[in-house]
């Protein structure tokens, strides 16, 4: 696995000498060439609890977002009300396998249908209460290297994402776009599948 010396900070490392200790749904257990940023971070207890319940990602723990390519080299970015503009994803249902909610996340956020192809990298965040009254919260978010054969986007931009996402424009662009939600793990992955 690839470490991102700019972003790690302590953590777990013997989780990656042991595989056997990762969630099943982990890519580290199958992959060792991907690009890993494992983050410690700490909150307060009162906030730690809100994000626990109410932020799906955070409760779930898993999150599948898509670099998609076309045919023709382009990128899939999707414009968000809360967010920007990104690459579209969301949170992987509990037991989802992580190339299935990719692809569906995508398909909710754009209306493009896209294959998974592989996982390239893991932000692997884990968040703590300061004064250790709120269990450890892990949270991941895998980025997906992905592809479509039909590049078409609806016209109708009401219908996509979820009830809480405002989903302003999606589009296909010729490069990522500089201030793409992610930073600099969505441009590490964008770099190695382009």
């Amino acid at each position: 696995m690839t470490e991102d010396p700019g972003r790690v900070s302590g953590g777990d490392r013997g989780r990656d000498d042991d595989r056997g200790d990762l969630d099943p749904r982990d890519p580290r257990r199958e992959y060792d060439d991907l690009i890993v940023n494992r983050v410690d971070a700490e909150r307060p207890a009162a906030e730690l609890r809100a994000l626990r319940a109410g932020n799906e990602a955070i409760r779930e723990g898993w999150v599948a977002v898509g670099l998609t390519l076309d045919p023709m080299g382009r990128v899939l970015v999707v414009d968000q009300a809360d967010r920007g503009v990104a690459v579209p994803g969301g949170t992987a249902l509990p037991g989802e396998p992580l190339a299935d909610a990719v692809e569906r996340e995508v398909c909710e956020e754009t209306g493009v249908d896209v294959e998974a192809v592989r996982p390239h990298a893991v932000h692997d965040e884990t968040i703590r209460a300061g004064d250790g009254s709120v269990p450890a919260t892990p949270f991941r978010v895998v980025h997906f290297e992905a592809r479509t054969a039909r590049p078409t986007t609806p016209d109708d931009l009401a219908s996509l994402g979820d009830d809480d996402e405002t989903v302003r424009a999606v589009e296909w662009r010729e490069e990522l776009p500089p201030d793409v939600f992610g930073g600099d793990l969505v441009e590490r992955v964008y770099d190695r599948i382009r």
